[in-house]
């Protein structure tokens, strides 16, 4: 008999790439050249290989947070930035499409199996036409992130007048970091755009200036661009220039994305909008809806948004963005097939939307993946709330983080697996423990827990081969 050679695990490859790239990572950033001679500041100088790891992991799944107190700018040296970037953009892509991209480039021919391992690994469904989808989808991301570089470059010219130095790296720098929906702020580690960037600069730029609401709108669409499905872009923007011919993917994606974001800001800017004490404007609700998605800058302290305020965040947080795009959560179409189904039950009529029906398995699935997700969650909260913080050295806890730290700690969890990476104050005070939960949430967030349970259960979508069936029954429930 001839034997087969058994295909690997597409999920396992993925797992197992990402997880190669982090420790490689994070081996590279906890090299002293890495960081920067500043004495200073001690905390730099410690480089614990957890902080590295963290740092690489968070760079890896475009969560934006790391646990240095004074930022990465004022932390790594440039060696290290590029580094940080470099992750960014493998995580923004994915190692299996860097792989692909490179074989197509130079000619080489993908076997049946590698199309479909490849195409099971980035969720596309249509096999035969992988090699040419992983081709736009780089040079869409590449394309983008050179079209905010360019817009970028005005900002820092500004900032840093003739240092093309700084000016060509920060600006390709935010570029990258922003439509990779992964936040990171080289300028302070708060991921606030006013606090972080504006201020190290003499505090000349103030949130008034023209150049502030330039800077954030250009990144908050960046972001936004990079949360919506690559498979959008290509439907509306390059195949389809009618709407009538966008497929069903593509409206439910963009109406709920522009339903979930106009929704969202008005009950945030009822909750936070007409407070007394500081209250947003419409740009900073906008701005933080829109940046809750993901990308996870901010223009408000997460420390001053009042509870409502912040259970809504968390909720956008955990819905986040579209399938095959560089966002996290459980994706908006979750959601909506949710959403559908409730309302198709209680019209008692079978679940329809565009024209199209779902089948009840995705349904099943859709339920089953918010179910086990919160439990998750609830669960990791519950394990940070038991490790807690520890102190630093010449640093202190903002005094408003430790009056709701059992919050901060909700929120950061909702944040950290949505990959969204809201600095709330206590990230550099994490214990080892703390840390620990985080990762594991930041890798579960980017994979996917779906992404998982593949591992154990090849047939997940397929009908048992059995030849008898249990007789049905219906109990009481609720």
């Amino acid at each position: 008999m001839i034997k087969r050679n058994k295909l690997l695990n597409p999920y396992l490859l993925l797992i197992i790439s990402f997880l190669a790239i982090v420790l490689l990572g994070s081996f590279l950033l906890s090299m002293p050249f890495v960081f920067r001679d500043n004495p200073n500041n001690e905390w730099c100088h410690v480089g614990t290989y957890l902080d590295a790891f963290f740092t690489s992991l968070s760079a890896m799944s475009l969560t934006g947070v790391t646990t240095y107190p004074d930022g990465l700018v004022n932390t790594l040296s440039g060696a290290g930035q590029i580094i940080v970037i470099i992750l960014v953009q493998i995580g923004g892509l994915g190692i299996v499409t860097i792989l692909t991209f490179l074989f197509s480039i130079f000619r080489r021919k993908l076997q049946f199996r590698d199309r479909l391992m490849i195409s099971q690994a980035i969720a596309f469904n249509n096999f035969s036409e992988i090699v040419h989808f992983v081709r736009r989808l780089t040079i869409i991301t590449l394309v983008c992130e050179l079209i905010g570089f360019g817009l970028g470059l005005p900002v820092f010219m500004q900032l840093f007048p003739n240092d093309w130095s700084h000016i060509l790296s920060y600006s390709l720098f935010y570029s990258i970091s922003s439509f990779n929906n992964a936040g990171f702020d080289l300028f302070n580690s708060t991921n606030s755009l006013i606090n972080g960037l504006f201020a190290n600069n003499g505090g000349a730029i103030l949130a008034d200036n023209w150049l502030y609401y330039y800077f954030t709108i250009y990144n908050g669409c960046l972001s936004l661009l990079g949360g919506v499905s690559f498979l959008v872009i290509i439907d509306a923007v390059i195949e389809h220039h009618n709407p009538r011919r966008w497929s069903s993917f593509t409206k439910m994606v963009l109406v709920m994305t522009g339903g979930l974001i106009v929704v969202m800001s008005f009950f945030l800017f009822l909750a936070d909008g007409l407070k007394p004490d500081h209250p947003m404007n419409i740009f900073q609700v906008l701005f933080t809806i829109i940046n809750c998605r993901t990308a996870g800058y901010s223009v408000y302290p997460v420390s001053e948004i009042s509870l409502p305020g912040k259970m809504i965040c968390s909720l956008m947080m955990f819905i986040g963005g579209s399938p095959l795009s560089t966002a996290g959560g459980i994706k908006i179409t979750t959601i909506f097939i949710i959403m559908i189904a409730i309302v198709s039950y209680f019209r008692g009529k079978r679940i329809a939307v565009f024209q199209r029906t779902f089948s009840d398995n995705i349904v099943a699935k859709s339920m089953s993946l918010v179910f086990i997700v919160v439990t998750i969650i609830v669960v990791s909260f519950l394990l940070v709330s038991l490790f807690g913080i520890k102190e630093i050295e010449g640093h202190t806890v903002d005094p408003k983080v430790k009056e709701d730290l059992i919050g901060m700690y909700l929120f950061s969890c909702f944040s950290f697996f949505g990959n969204v990476g809201f600095y709330t104050g206590i990230e550099p005070y994490l214990s080892v423990g703390s840390k620990i939960v985080l990762c594991f949430l930041m890798l579960l967030g980017h994979l996917g827990p779906m992404t998982f349970f593949q591992l154990f259960q090849n047939h997940l979508d397929k009908n048992s081969n059995v030849h008898y069936s249990f007789v049905e029954e219906d109990f009481l429930i609720g």
